[in-house]
């Protein structure tokens, strides 16, 4: 009969360890819902999806779009990417 209380002492430790991280949880959601209130940035990955990457950025102008022809080689016979006959 001596052996018989490991299980219930382990299911204690099991139980306590579960109500910690529980708390934990509850302690992380009220500071991340402080932090929005007061309107600090979050320290996750949230999305901000009024990102724009490509703000700032120069239009692109493709060179061979106003009728330029390809670049030739120093010869000045063939493309520079078409293989010679």
């Amino acid at each position: 009969m001596a052996g018989r209380s490991g299980p219930t002492f382990q299911k204690r430790q099991k139980e306590k360890a579960r109500q910690e991280k529980q708390r934990g949880k509850v302690d992380r959601r009220s500071v991340r819902k402080q932090e929005k209130a007061l309107g600090i940035p979050s320290s996750n990955n949230e999305i901000d999806y009024a990102f724009n990457p490509y703000e700032g950025l120069d239009e692109y102008v493709d060179p061979f779009a106003e009728g330029e022809d390809a670049p030739t080689d120093q010869s000045g016979d063939q493309p520079a990417n078409s293989p010679a006959n």
